[in-house]
C-alpha cells in the first residue's frame, strides 16, 4: 500500500489539469472516506485492480462530470 500525502496528489493535479484523479494516480476507480484528511491510499490489488482511498474533499474538488 502506498500513501501520498494531499500535497503531493495537489501538485499531481496542477501538472495534469485536464486529466481525472484516476489517470494522475493510474487507478481504476477512487473511493472518498470521511476519516481521511491528509494522505490518499493507493492499494495495489482489490479484486484484482488498483484503487485509491481519498479524503471526500479531494475526491470532490478534482471529480469531472
Amino acid at each position: 500500500m502506498a500513501r501520498l500525502a494531499v500535497a503531493a496528489v495537489d501538485a499531481m493535479m496542477a501538472e495534469r489539469p485536464d486529466s481525472t484523479l484516476e489517470a494522475a494516480l493510474d487507478v481504476f476507480e477512487v473511493f472518498a472516506s470521511g476519516s481521511l484528511t491528509d494522505e490518499v491510499y493507493i492499494l495495489e490489488d482489490v479484486a484484482g485492480k488498483r484503487i485509491a482511498i481519498a479524503p471526500t474533499a479531494v475526491r470532490d474538488k478534482y471529480r469531472r462530470g
